[in-house]
């Protein structure tokens, strides 16, 4: 998958710039154990800006997610918005810049893919731990009820240290004679 736009006329003069908009469609997106998947494209709005060395892309993107509640496991609807960086050099200019500067090539038809800058955005901007509802209340750890639709009633574990029992062990001292 790839979103190919042509910069010929963004080369011609330093700071010429152009602004391209569209969609792309995204496949799930897989974060440790969490799953994430797209309800519909991921739309944006990037700037292509001649700054003398490459080529600059800066804009933003958005997307509906679909991912397990991390407290019930519910589906959560989420709207994930970032800012949207990229860099893209001519294939032989890469030596003057940076070394910790990331960079995508200019191909040989003056275009560059826009779908890595895009989804790599949105992608760090997924929620770690996501949730349906900031006061969701989450499945109970004992029965295994879904407490926002059938609240139990068993008590709450308790919230003592599991290093407890620790306290009441006594160890012989060895290094002493």
């Amino acid at each position: 998958m790839s979103y190919r736009t042509t910069v010929r006329g963004v080369l011609e003069s330093l700071a010429s710039s152009r602004t391209v908009t569209g969609e792309i469609t995204a496949p799930d997106v897989e974060l440790g154990a969490q799953a994430y998947r797209f309800d519909g494209p991921l739309t944006f709005e990037v700037e292509l800006t001649y700054a003398g060395a490459g080529v600059v892309a800066q804009g933003t993107v958005s997307a509906d997610v679909i991912t397990p509640c991390s407290r019930c496991l519910c589906d959560a609807h989420l709207t994930v918005s970032a800012d949207v960086d990229g860099f893209y050099v001519m294939p032989g200019h890469e030596s003057g810049l940076p070394e910790e500067q990331e960079f995508e090539f200019i191909a040989d038809d003056m275009s560059i893919d826009l779908e890595p800058a895009v989804l790599g955005s949105l992608v760090m901007e997924l929620p770690f731990a996501p949730l349906h509802d900031e006061d969701c209340l989450g499945i109970c750890p004992t029965c295994g009820r879904d407490r926002n639709i059938d609240p139990c009633g068993c008590e709450s574990p308790s919230t003592s240290s599991p290093f407890e029992t620790l306290r009441d062990l006594h160890l012989k001292d060895t290094d002493t004679p």
